[in-house]
Parts: structure tokens; sequence; C-alpha cells
């Protein structure tokens, strides 16, 4: 299964959180928070129901991208998987009726410098000191 054919879904441990203009990512597992637009989160939209780069491709078409953004879908895509935020499924893709807010630009993410050092699991943790 290709990159292209396979259908991807968004890792169970990477949380989102919208905002106004878009979502922050927090990767559970590496600690790392992304910044995407509101067309990123329009396309991570698709692949936490299930999608194929196609279908996402498809998708930013139909939501007006110009042929000028291709490079910048697919660099959005490519980070996506580089980053491993989205994972390969058995699945087969979904069609979630999602739609841009405000109209259409060019997806864009942006991972943040530094990694989240500690999140607390347990507000009874031992280890962690007492707030005075």
């Amino acid at each position: 299964m290709s990159d292209a054919t396979a259908t991807w879904t968004l890792r169970p441990d990477v949380v989102t959180t919208v905002v106004e203009d878009g979502a922050v990512l927090l990767d559970l597992e590496s600690k790392y928070f992304y910044s995407v637009n509101a067309t990123g989160w329009a396309v991570l939209q698709l692949f936490e129901a299930g999608a194929t780069r196609e279908h996402a491709e498809e998708r930013c078409n139909g939501w007006g991208a110009p042929d000028s953004d291709g490079e910048a879908i697919a660099r959005f895509l490519d980070l996506l998987l580089e980053e491993r935020l989205v994972e390969a499924n058995g699945a087969p893709p979904q069609t979630p009726e999602v739609a841009v807010q405000g109209g259409w630009a060019a997806p864009k993410i942006e991972k943040h410098k530094e990694p989240l050092q500690k999140i607390m699991t347990s507000a009874f943790d031992p280890s962690l000191p007492l707030a005075e």
C-alpha cells in the first residue's frame, strides 16, 4: 500500500484543540505542539475520520484551492506523515462533511520549537512538588 492510496487517520495520541483561526495539536508521544490554520484544521478533520492523501487533495480543490497551492498542500500532507501525526489503517476512507472556515487559504502547519517537558498525569503523583 503506497502513501497515496493508504487510508490515514489522526493518531489517537494526538490531541486537538480548536482555536479561532485553526487548531493546536499536542502529540502526547513526542510532547510537541503544532499550530494549523483554518484550512489545515479542515484537512485534519478529514483524517480524524480516515482519508487518503488523494481524497484530501481533491477536497482542497473543492474548497477552492488554486493550482498554485498544490505544492503547499503536498508539503502540508508530507509533514503530517513525516511527523507521524497520522497513521495508516486498513479501513476504507470516510467522507465527512467538512468546510473551511473563512474561505480558502493554503494549509499551514507549524511545529513549535520546544516540546512540553512533562505532562502531569495525576494530581496525586508523589514525584510532583506541592504548590505552596
